[in-house]
Formats: C-alpha cells, structure tokens, sequence
C-alpha cells in the first residue's frame, strides 16, 4: 500500500542512483518470501503425502455433507445418552459439606509398567504411516524452540516473525534512508498488501500448503498489518516533511492522487486503531464493521493513489474473493435442534441433516437465523469445536459454552424447548447458516501415534470428544495403544450429563481408554446415582500434568508402542502453557524411546 507521493515524475529504470528501482526491489523481496513459504511447505509434505495415501482422506475434512448410514455406529452416541441418569442401583457418591477433600475412584486405572525404558524398533503395521515430527528428532532444539517468551508466542514463533520482518525490512532500508527517501517505504508497503489479505483468508492458501489451519497463522496477518501501518505512516509523514519546508504543502494537497493516498492512510490507521485488543474485547462489532468497510476503500483508494499498486492490490483481491467463493460453497443453511446443559452451561447444537465432511478437532462457524437472537446477533457468526465423529444418526454437534451475549441468547433460546407427546423434550428447533469446516490438526494422523493425551479444561472438551471418538472407531486397525482423557471442571456436577458417553468409550476393548477429572470448587450436597464405572476417576485440584503425560508414555511403550505420542491440549491460555511446559521439560530418554511427543494446541 502506498498513501503518499511527491508529483508524478518521468519513469526511470533507477532510483536514488541505485541498480534497481524501488518497485522491482520489492517485487524481488516477495518473490523471496514465497520461496521461502515453498520450501517450509516441502518439509511438510512427507506427513501431506501419508494421510492422503488413504483415498477416504482426500475430500475429508473440506466441505460439510450428508451421508446415508448403512450401519449402526460403533459408538453409542444417541442424542438422550448426554441426559440419561446413572444406574439408581449403585451406590451414589456422597460428597457432603465435609471439610475433608474427597476422593472417587470406581476402579483403579490399569497398572502402568515400571520397567526401564528401552529402545525398540517398531514393527511393521497396517495402519496409516506414522512421520515423526522435528521434536522426534532433535529433542534439545525443539526444546529451546517451544519455550514461551510472551502470551502464548514461543520462540518459533518469534524466530519466523523476526525472519519475514528482517526480509521486508531490507527492501525498506537497502541503499534508502527512510527520512530523505519517503518512497521507498510507500512501496515496502504496497508489496504487503498480498500477504496482509491472504493470511487474513479463512481458506488459507498457505495453510494448505504447510498443512496448518488459518488460526495458526493469524499472528501474521497482525504483525504485517502492523508493518504495513509503520510503513504507510513513515512514507506520508516523510512527504508532509519535506512539503512543509518547501512551502508547497497546499499546492500537493490539491492533487487527487494525494487525496487519495490521505484516504488510504485513513484507512489504514483506522484499521490499526480498531485492531487494538481492548477494543476488539469491549466492540466486537465496531472491529468487524471497520475491516468490513476499509479493506476495500483502502484498495480502491491505494489504485487511485499510485498505478503501480494495481498488481498488487489485483493479487489480494483473487486471493480474498476466492476465499469467499469457497466460503459460500462451504456454507448449508438447515435445521438444527438446541437443547440446553445446565450442569455445563452449554447450549447442544445438533444438526442430523450434516453427519459427514469433517475432521477430528476441527470448527465451524455457527449464524442463529432465528429473531430472538435480535438484530445484531442475527449478523454475528461464531466459531465452535466439531464436538462428535462423522457418520452418526444424531449428525453434527456443537456444544456452545454461554459466555457472551451471542451465546447466552442462544442459551434462554434453546431454555424454551418443546416436549413431545409422551412427555419428552424434543428440543427448540430453528433456521442455522453452519460454514466450514476449518482448522483442525491439519495432515496430523493422530490414529499413527501410541498413544495419546488429551488434556482440556470445561467447554474445551469437545476438542477431545470427536477425536477420541474417531481413535475408538478405528480400533485394533490403527497403531493407537493408550489414550488417556484428562478434564479439569468447575463443579461436580458438570460431569453428570458426561458419565453414559465416558462409559461407553472406555468399556471399549481396543485402544484402551481412561478417563480422569479433575474440579476445583468445593463439592457441597448428596450427588444421588452418580457411579463411575471403571476407567473413570474423579479427583479434587488441578491435574498433575507430569505425572499424567509419564503413564501415557510408560503405559505406550510398554504394550509395544514407539510411533510417538500426540498430546492435544484445549482450554484456558494458562492450561496450555502449562501442558507445553511440562512436554518441554520431559525426559527426552523418555520421548526418544516412545517415538517422540507432539503437541497440539486448540
């Protein structure tokens, strides 16, 4: 982007006695940055090319479906099952006012070995190929790597922020001085204005190339925003400058390529200011309305200002109107029934008419067409977790956390349930626009893996739900040995509705499946039929993470398991750094000999 200029002056292969003119300079700058986006994505490949070997996986995961079931699922995954009442028959777990902290366990977890790690080699299996990750290999670096420095950026991250802003830098400082050569910096700026819209892009080009959802790679899209924001500044202050020692200042307002450059800068600040996360968090609206409007006066206005930004801009505007096309082709509009979860203070979304098209850990974007949502919150569309497995009667499920004014209109909704004729609650039924789905854990095939842990704190366990369910289904037919599910909640009573779908999933015989939660405040009263059933435990505190992640490993590489261990993690921010910390901190003997651990972060 380009915001201000001196007068149009005759073309000239040079620029400030340089070789190259400063439009070709960053011109040659992007295409280095492309090349280096190829070349990460080239790492990436061996994993793209394993998960795509299995032809089912070729469409999955894309666009959202519906599919005839000829079978009956694997997984009792019937709708009442989230409402259903434990077995009256046991005995109930008495948590009273006692000042003693209580302790439940319905059965032990399995013995986990104690034997002396040792290295093995893995024997050949049917299941999907496993590609071990950079952490398998080089421990001691990906350590260093993953350290967090600031809110949730590690090192890596740093490190590939710093590199694109050390390259784009050089195209702004080679042979310029950026006071004396405003110029320079209007073109550093126009040469972003592709890379600013693609990342910002739902259906990111090059996430699908490094195999990555869009979400991990919008950090980019806001650190170029800001580049852009510097450069655009720096260029226009640099010829109000020389405009004001000159005199000449009324003289080149009065050209329209400069009103038009002050329209773009308009825009670009504005853009910046409402990007702010203060006021992002306190105006949502106000953030959407002001992207919504100056991303496309600030193209018009940049071609207005300098013909030179046409390519460029031409560029972003493919990019982001494809984006939009497979938006549109991405999004159903149907019926979906709300039910509400008091205990959990969710609202479950279930929508029978799109039971396929969709990975484990991926989300999508929910609009309510209904008019108790009022006006604005019928223009508002949120994300969710995918919180079940495709291919089942009950279709797609959402299980929305009541947090926001959005969702805790879509909560007193789906309060106003009907009932059936015997009684029963049908459910509130209404209009929903679903898109996606999106995100996800990219080419990862968490079934090639040993073992696995899933480490998620309240509304975060629909993140674990659907991909512990796909790693049930498969059975015995993938390398998946151990899968340990850790939940921390609030309350007791939280766990209620969970208990018949925690049963059926750990009564499974292959992979074996346990269950711990975890809850921090107080238990008061008599929770009368509540029962766990072996596998299942129920603890007071936070989870000890250590702990936890070494019975997986153990528990893996006893049965025989060295393909790794994938750990996936979702809930507050704290929780994550947590679960990172103590994956940075592991016995790397430990992670060499299982296969090597991975973590991700929803």
């Amino acid at each position: 982007m380009s915001t201000y200029q001196h007068a149009p002056q005759p073309a000239s292969p040079v620029s400030n006695h340089l070789d190259i003119s400063d439009e070709s300079l960053v011109f040659h700058v992007d295409v280095v940055i492309i090349i280096v986006i190829l070349v990460l994505a080239i790492f990436k490949t061996p994993r793209s090319i394993a998960r795509l070997r299995n032809r089912s996986e070729w469409f999955q995961g894309l666009l959202l479906r519906y599919r005839p079931l000829n079978h009956k699922p694997r997984i009792d995954l019937n709708t009442e099952s989230m409402y259903l009442q434990s077995d009256p028959s046991n005995l109930p777990v008495d948590l009273d006012n006692s000042t003693i902290s209580y302790h439940t366990t319905a059965k032990a977890l399995p013995p986990l070995p104690s034997q002396v790690l040792k290295k093995v080699s893995a024997a050949p299996h049917p299941g999907a190929e496993h590609i071990p990750v950079f952490s398998s290999v080089a421990h001691r670096v990906e350590n260093v790597l993953t350290r967090r420095v600031h809110e949730g950026y590690t090192i890596k991250h740093v490190l590939l922020i710093v590199g694109y802003m050390a390259i784009v830098a050089y195209s702004g400082f080679y042979k310029s001085n950026p006071f004396s050569d405003p110029m320079r910096a209007g073109w550093v700026a126009t040469s972003q204005i592709p890379f600013v819209y693609i990342f910002a892009t739902k259906n990111n080009v090059i996430g699908m190339l490094l195999g990555v959802g869009y979400e991990k790679l919008n950090y980019f899209h806001r650190h170029i925003g800001r580049l852009i924001l510097t450069a655009a500044n720096v260029h226009a202050l640099g010829y109000i400058y020389k405009w004001s020692l000159a005199g000449t200042m009324s003289t080149e307002l009065a050209r329209p390529f400069v009103r038009w450059g002050f329209v773009a800068l308009v825009c670009v600040d504005l853009l910046g200011i409402c990007s702010i996360r203060f006021i992002r968090a306190k105006s949502y609206n106000l953030f959407v309305m002001t992207h919504a409007l100056g991303l496309f006066i600030f193209l018009f206005a940049a071609c207005y200002h300098r013909p030179g930004c046409v390519p460029y801009v031409i560029t972003a505007c493919v990019f982001y109107g494809l984006d939009h096309l497979i938006r549109i082709i991405k999004s159903r509009v149907t019926t979906a029934t709300l039910r509400p979860i008091p205990e959990l203070g969710l609202t479950r979304v279930e929508i029978p008419t799109i039971n396929a098209g969709w990975h484990s850990g991926q989300h999508v974007r929910l609009r309510v067409l209904s008019s108790s949502m009022g006006f604005w919150g019928l223009t508002e569309v949120h994300p969710f977790t995918v919180a079940n497995a495709t291919n089942t009667e009950e279709g797609l499920v959402l299980l929305c956390q009541k947090s926001g004014k959005w969702t805790k209109k879509m909560y007193e909704l789906s309060s106003t349930a009907k009932f059936g004729e015997k009684g029963q609650e049908t459910g509130k039924l209404v209009r929903v626009m679903i898109e996606g789905p999106y995100g996800g854990i990219g080419n990862t095939v968490i079934s090639s893996y040993s073992g696995a842990l899933f480490v998620v704190g309240g509304s975060g366990i629909t993140f674990a739900l659907s991909a512990v369910q796909d790693l049930v289904r498969l059975g015995s037919t993938g390398d998946m040995k151990i899968i340990d599910l850790v939940w921390s909640i609030r309350d007791i009573a939280s766990l209620i509705p969970m208990i018949p779908f925690f049963t059926s999933l750990v009564q499974r015989s292959s992979p074996c499946v346990r269950v711990s939660v975890f809850y921090t405040r107080a238990a008061t009263g008599l929770f009368q039929g509540l029962y766990l059933p072996p596998g299942i435990t129920l603890e007071p505190g936070r989870p000890k993470i250590p702990k936890l992640l070494d019975d997986v490993v153990t528990s893996a590489w006893h049965v025989g398991g060295v393909t790794g261990v994938f750990i996936g993690v979702c809930g507050p921010a704290s929780l994550a750094e947590d679960v990172a910390g103590v994956v940075r901190t592991f016995d790397s003997y430990k992670k060499q000999a299982v296969g090597g651990i991975e973590l991700h972060e929803e």
